[in-house]
């Protein structure tokens, strides 16, 4: 069965419009018509299919923009009214114990079968219309919610490398450079290290509150990096103990609440939805207030490839799609490609390998085929437009200037100082001063708030001190933002 939106079908205006389809079974379609009613407003032809995908895929007029799952898959199950299935890669493997091949939605996007999707694919993985109707809910919140200055926030929380002591030292350090390097000046991360020595440890017994904390105060998206299994990420030991993330943590906190924002676990397994218990990912998205979407891999993950993913993800800016399925997309299109010999040379090796050389070709072409995203891939992101602004350097100081967007309400002008500096962990590791020491080392990626400006008042001032100068506009319906580094000539 196909079916359209009421009043789309077989209109002339649709054409040329970017089909958003929806492949599911009849139990789902009742509740999957206000998401539906959604995407047609938001300019997409839509179209709800019950035939299987490839059948869904070729009965259309032109190619999909996007492709939604709504079901859940189980090998062998295929008799349950749920049921939708995934297709199977042959993994290549570098450890032994590995599993010989995985699920990969992705591949039903591969049109020219060259083993790169050519579309975004997302997958709602329920049993029950209540279910769906609990993430249906959630995802037309989030895209209905007003934009704010915490929709520009980037909560990360990166587990242990493990792999040896001197590698494990520099994990830090290299997601700190990424993102001094390659995100964008108006993002305001938040970190959890699993790094003890590091300030950004803080308390480690801590860590698995407050990222739920983070996910609920809200994001462009949440990160969380390091080892995993389908119901587990694992951070860090301290004192004996493991310190990780499992439903347990979070189920009761995000049971209630407004949705928080997309979320990637670069981790092995977390996104295995294809057994008879819910993953990681899955609990995640079921939560009535956990994520709008979460994107997790479905089977072992390679360190290297990881690090490349989550490097790419962190470069993109969604100039031209604001939406989730495409920024994904693309950024792993540029993860096959991209190159650090370093890293490498450090990576390639350091879980084992199963031939006589590694081949990084073969692990770089199942990585973008074995993360899944659970959610709508076509879920629009808040992410800020650019503000059109200027700074001049006069005697006194940086002069500012704000041209105001037509739909904008408010500017929040917030200062990131110049030369600030992580605090000294000092041993042995005490509750309290690890919490402060935690606190004071995610202060400084913030921005002080210097003024709050209304529709009615000029937006323009003066600053006379170096550091980051973050302007950001709000209105009804958008988010607007611009940084500039502030930096004496020859300082």
């Amino acid at each position: 069965m196909l079916l359209s939106v009421p009043g789309l079908a077989g209109n002339e205006a649709t054409s040329e419009k970017p089909i958003w389809l929806v492949v599911t079974r009849p139990v789902f379609l009742e509740a999957i018509k206000p998401l539906a009613e959604m995407r047609s407003k938001d300019g997409f032809e839509t179209v709800i299919s019950t035939r299987p995908v490839p059948g869904a895929i070729a009965g259309l007029k032109r190619r999909p923009a996007f492709l939604l799952l709504v079901g859940d898959y189980q090998p062998s199950e295929d008799k349950e009214p749920w049921y939708i299935p995934s297709r199977r890669r042959k993994l290549y493997r570098w450890r032994a114990p590995q599993e010989k091949e995985f699920a990969s939605d992705t591949l039903w996007a591969d049109f020219d079968s060259d083993l790169i999707p050519d579309i975004p694919v997302g997958r709602i993985p329920v049993r029950t219309a209540e279910q769906l109707k609990v993430i249906v809910k959630k995802t037309i919140a989030f895209e209905h919610k007003q934009p704010t200055v915490d929709d520009l926030r980037l909560p990360i929380w990166a587990g242990t490398a493990g792999y040896n002591e001197a590698f494990s030292m520099m994990a830090t350090e290299l997601l700190l450079n990424a993102l001094r390097m390659d995100a964008s000046e108006w993002l305001r991360p938040w970190i959890i290290s699993a790094d003890q020595m590091h300030s950004l440890c803080g308390w480690p017994f801590d860590q698995q509150k407050m990222f739920t904390e983070q996910l609920k105060r809200g994001g462009v998206m949440a990160v969380l990096m390091g080892h995993g299994d389908s119901n587990h990420f694992f951070s860090m030991v301290f004192q004996g103990k493991a310190v990780g993330y499992v439903p347990a943590h979070f189920r009761h906190a995000l049971a209630t609440g407004k949705p928080g924002p997309p979320t990637v676990i670069i981790a092995c397994g977390t996104g295995n939805f294809t057994g008879p218990k819910n993953c990681l990912c899955e609990s995640l998205i079921l939560a009535p207030a956990g994520p709008v979407a979460v994107i997790g891999a479905t089977t072992e993950s390679h360190p290297l490839t990881n690090y490349f993913s989550a490097l790419c993800l962190l470069r993109e800016r969604g100039e031209k799609d604001k939406r989730l399925g495409t920024m994904w997309l693309n950024s792993q299109r540029k993860a096959m490609k991209t190159r650090d010999f370093i890293i490498e040379r450090m990576l390639v090796n350091v879980e084992g390998k199963l031939e006589e050389k590694m081949n990084v070709a073969k692990l770089r072409r199942d990585q973008i085929l074995m993360y899944t995203l659970l959610g709508d891939p076509a879920s629009r992101l808040h992410l800020p437009n650019e503000l059109q602004a200027n700074v001049k350097r006069l005697t006194d100081g940086w002069h500012w200037n704000v041209q105001k967007p037509k739909d904008a309400t408010r500017l929040y002008v917030g200062f990131r100082p110049a030369g600030q500096n992580f605090p000294t962990v000092q041993m042995p590791i005490v509750k309290a001063a690890a919490r402060k020491r935690f606190e004071q080392a995610n202060a400084t990626f913030g921005f002080e708030p210097l003024a709050e400006l209304t529709g009615d008042d000029t937006w323009k001032g003066t600053i006379s001190k170096e550091g980051t100068l973050r302007l950001v506009a709000t209105g009804p319906a958008r988010i607007y933002a611009i940084a500039f580094k502030l930096k004496l000539s020859g300082s």
